[in-house]
């Protein structure tokens, strides 16, 4: 499917890489979404490079590659970069579909981890960079998830099945996040569970309190009550 994606837009898509993302940007349009609420690609400090060294424009298939992992990691609220080890095709097919089925519509591609780092060279993402070293691969979501922490936590379960992974990082929305962060970071309790705590911290305060008048009476009641017995 990839590489059908890639020959459609190889015969399309002049060979540049503006007009490549231009491209993408139009599929994105047409396919419904708006294209204002979407950044097309990731803000850069220097333009990226378009020739090589030796000064020869960069193939099509880099091109489609840079504006590809370009856009996953602009529109992915939430990303978690994964190295893979002697993954056979049937493994990696049964990882996406579980990764699919269990964690919310997760995607899964695996990427030139060169690539990424040119993507990622010069971006606010730059750290990240690092984490890209050898056989790579990111999990990814569409904007139709929901609730993106209790997402990624499914996917971590669903991954630590799979003997021939190692999560390394992870980016959620412009936070970067290591291993140890990532998994401390989605046991974090959502909207809904942070709301209860903060409404039982504000009640208990007025509660003790209510608690305290209601005693005073009573203990004033037994105080008049034992002076009044007195001889």
């Amino acid at each position: 499917m990839f590489a059908r994606t890639f020959r459609t837009a190889q015969r399309a898509a002049p060979c540049s890489l503006q007009a490549a993302v231009f491209s993408r940007a139009q599929t994105t349009v047409a396919s419904g979404v708006a294209a204002e609420s979407l950044p097309l690609r990731l803000e850069r400090s220097k333009p990226p490079k378009t020739h090589t060294t030796y000064n020869k424009p960069f193939t099509a298939r880099k091109q489609f590659l840079f504006s590809e992992y370009d856009k996953q990691i602009t529109q992915a609220q939430g990303m978690i970069i994964v190295q893979h080890y002697n993954l056979s095709g049937s493994e990696l097919m049964d990882l996406r579909r579980s990764l699919k089925q269990q964690a919310m519509g997760a995607q899964m591609m695996v990427v030139r981890a060169k690539m990424v780092r040119a993507v990622l060279r010069d971006t606010k993402y730059t750290n990240l960079a690092s984490l890209f070293t050898g056989p790579n691969a990111i999990v990814f979501w569409n904007s139709g998830c929901k609730d993106q922490l209790a997402a990624m936590k499914l996917a971590l379960g669903c991954m630590a099945k799979q003997k021939k992974l190692l999560v390394v990082g992870a980016k959620y929305q412009d936070i970067l996040l290591n291993s140890e962060m990532l998994k401390e970071f989605v046991n974090l309790p959502n909207i809904d569970q942070l709301r209860a705590q903060l409404v039982g911290l504000m009640e208990t305060p007025a509660r003790q309190l209510a608690s305290v008048l209601s005693r005073v009476p009573q203990s004033l009641v037994g105080v008049i009550k034992q002076m009044s017995e007195k001889p």
